[in-house]
């Protein structure tokens, strides 16, 4: 096809292969780079026949091939190792240029090889070759893509020659071996003057080859993308004398280039504004071409495995949509993917993957629309996790629950089913008629509970529901809508099973009814001391009284003491119990500040008599004043914490009234002499009815008791401990200060 020396003997490797891949020209540097013959290559194919040593990691000059055949644009693989069958490396830059018909159709590919491991004696020996050329075998037929020069180095580069397919650009051989046209004739305006410094460097470093592409125009003034290719020629002083080369019409592919640039811009700008991912993906995975709105998520990754960039994975993901298509031939696959971003943040996206065709109807690439949907994604783990929650409450909790429509069961719990003893099936889908006892419950519920919800978008209702055994049971029933607007659809309900709580309840109520009674009865029997035994004890009294007047006798005298004694007894128990029971039927008092102090002095004063008959002496050891909030009957307490001292102490002793600051109370203290209390009586000595006996000692047992309301009134505390200081007893009570 190509048989030229321009050709065959450039200074760098050239191949070509038809749109099948089958290698139709080989030239010498091939020959040399490859070590392989064009006599064995010519007819085979690029990507199944080459051997396997000579192209080193062949899978990624494949895929280069393939995706440089999809994109119809001139692409270039730096450094490629290339191994020899006798075993040399060698590194090649490969820049493969596609040949293109009717602007977007693959015809075959022009490759470039150039040393780059060895260039200076790679160039020098083609050199030679060129040199030692006789003639410029041209180029014959219209159809053969490439032109064969010789230039001459003087001023316009005239053309000494050039081959007879010229005539696709409107010319013959005579314009210009005639001199009536030079090459620079015909390169385009615009375009010379770079032409000129890529050939004004070759003069300054001769022996290097110009590889560069620009215009030129054919005879009807149409401009023409073409590639170069050349080689300086010195004469025998060794100044340059002549270019060898070659021009290749590379129109059709730089348009479909800008065309396909085009596209792309076009589809970036329209997916980019929709927020939409679109890229191009090869038969084994690798990224093409992709978008801005992508390239704004992943980056800068074309040419890399899809499943690693976008996925970080090390295997083609499982529900892929392009294997998909691969596996099933189908015209279009879906499927929703979970990716990792630049920034490795977590997005989703559905997938929308349709098969690109070439010329001959075969597979090329896979186009995918990517829709990213990671908020929808996670609403929708959101909705789920919050069905899952409700799901899981409706199954745990311990009260009956459910969701009903227009008073129809959609959702019922198991707590609820078993609670009434029917199953999820006898319940769902049925009206809850069904568990009420009579139409006039049902339609209680429904009229209460809806106007509940109207007004505040909750109801509550205490009911009774029918069991599936025929068994009645309360309940609380308290309802919410779903949908405020709605109050009949989708209501979620939960059912209380109060039935103990409500036994227990009217045990109580028949409790509280008898204890009313019983109230009623202690208040009777209270009217009864104050008022109807006073009177008999008083007469009693008064009898006994007139009798010791009247009597003489001793021992009648000693009986109507005895009488007198009791009766007086009798008359201080009814007292102190009326008084007790009074106190004890007080809830609330009020309070007024006082110095207790004073109070107590008050108290010392009137029971002064007591002390002086036992020759007593009471100390107040606080002048105060100490402040607190109290009620008159406070001075009740302090007379019987008084009394008490002073009848279980002994004649001619001193009882010590203290008032200590205890933080926030006041600890008052009553000191006696006496016996003192044995440990185990001291926690009951303050309840009612119980005292410590003391031979000779009278009490009612009511005293301390009275103390003891009176504290629980006033928010302080009471107690009694051994006097450390000696024999006898500390009566203590705590009152807050102000």
């Amino acid at each position: 096809m190509l048989n030229s020396i321009a050709f065959e003997h450039a200074p760098i490797g050239i191949f070509i292969v038809d749109k099948n891949d089958n290698f139709v020209q080989f030239n010498h540097a091939m020959e040399a780079i490859s070590g392989l013959s064009s006599n064995d290559v010519i007819g085979s194919n690029l990507l199944n026949d080459l051997p396997r040593h000579t192209l080193e990691g062949e899978a990624n000059f494949k895929q280069f091939y393939q995706d440089t055949k999809v994109s119809l644009k001139k692409r270039t693989l730096k450094s490629v190792p290339i191994i020899t069958p006798v075993g040399k490396l060698s590194y090649q830059t490969l820049t493969l240029t596609p040949i293109v018909r009717n602007g977007n159709i693959f015809d075959g590919m022009v490759v470039y090889v150039e040393e780059v491991s060895d260039v200076l004696q790679k160039e020098n020996i083609l050199f030679d070759e060129i040199q030692h050329a006789k003639e410029l075998k041209l180029f014959h037929g219209e159809n053969v893509p490439v032109v064969a020069f010789r230039w001459s180095v003087e001023e316009g580069w005239p053309v000494e020659m050039v081959s007879d397919n010229i005539s696709q650009y409107g010319y013959d051989i005579d314009d210009f071996i005639s001199g009536r046209l030079t090459y620079s004739d015909i390169v385009h305006p615009e375009d010379l003057e770079k032409l000129a410094e890529h050939t004004g460097h070759l003069k300054l470093e001769s022996g290097k080859y110009l590889f560069t592409e620009y215009r030129i125009l054919d005879s009807s003034g149409n401009s023409v993308w073409v590639n170069e290719i050349s080689f300086i020629e010195l004469d025998e002083n060794g100044n340059p004398s002549h270019y060898n080369g070659i021009i290749f019409n590379i129109t059709d592919r730089l348009l479909a280039e800008q065309s396909l640039t085009k596209e792309r811009e076009y589809l970036n700008s329209i997916t980019s504004n929709l927020g939409v991912g679109l890229c191009i993906i090869s038969p084994d995975y690798r990224t093409i071409w992709m978008n801005n709105y992508l390239k704004s998520l992943y980056g800068e990754i074309e040419g890399k495995l899809c499943y690693v960039s976008y996925n970080n994975k090390s295997e083609i993901c499982e529900d892929c949509a392009v294997r998909e298509l691969m596996e099933t031939g189908k015209t279009k696959a879906i499927c929703e993917q979970k990716g990792v971003d630049i920034n490795g943040k977590t997005i989703w996206s559905h997938i929308v993957a349709i098969p690109l065709y070439d010329n001959d109807g075969n597979v090329a690439s896979y186009m995918e629309m990517v829709v990213p949907v990671t908020e929808m994604k996670l609403a929708e783990m959101q909705v789920r996790e919050g069905k899952a929650r409700i799901e899981s409450i409706l199954r745990a909790t311990p009260v009956g629950m459910g969701i009903v429509s227009n008073r129809v069961f959609e959702e019922v719990n198991n707590r609820l089913c078993d609670m009434l003893g029917y199953s999820q099936e006898d319940l769902v889908g049925k009206s809850t008629r069904v568990i009420y006892p009579s139409d006039e419950d049902y339609e209680y519920v429904g009229r209460e509970k809806y106007a509940q919800m109207s007004k505040m978008d909750y109801g509550s209702v205490e009911t009774r529901l029918l069991c599936s055994n025929g068994t009645v049971i309360d309940v609380i029933l308290s309802s919410s809508p779903i949908y405020s607007e709605y109050l009949s659809k989708d209501i979620t309900f939960t059912v209380l099973d109060i039935t103990e709580l409500k036994n227990t309840q009217r045990e109580l109520e028949k409790y509280a009814a008898e204890l009313e009674k019983l109230n009623q009865i202690k208040n009777l029997f209270s009217d009864i001391i104050r008022h109807d035994l006073l009177g008999p004890a008083g007469v009693v009294g008064g009898y006994a009284e007139v009798l010791k007047d009247m009597e003489s006798d001793i021992s009648k005298l000693e009986i109507l003491d005895i009488i007198e004694e009791n009766n007086d007894n009798i008359v201080r128990l009814i007292e102190t119990a009326a008084k007790y029971e009074k106190i004890n039927s007080l809830e609330e008092i009020d309070f007024h500040d006082d110095d207790i102090v004073e109070i107590f002095k008050d108290v010392v004063e009137d029971l002064k008599h007591a002390t002086k008959s036992k020759n007593m002496f009471v100390n107040v050891l606080s002048d105060g004043p100490c402040c607190s909030k109290v009620n008159s009957i406070i001075s009740e307490a302090f007379v019987n914490l008084l009394s008490n001292a002073i009848k279980y102490s002994p004649e001619d002793e001193i009882i010590d009234i203290g008032f200590n600051d205890d933080g926030a109370y006041w600890k008052v203290t009553v000191t006696d002499r006496g016996d003192g209390i044995p440990d185990d009586a001291k926690k009951y000595v303050f309840d009612r009815f119980k005292r410590v006996d003391k031979k000779g000692v009278k009490g009612t047992g009511l005293g301390l008791a009275i103390v003891k309301r009176i504290m629980e009134l006033h928010g302080g505390d009471y107690g009694v401990m051994d006097n450390q200081e000696g024999k006898g007893s500390v009566f203590w009570v705590t009152l807050k200060k102000i």
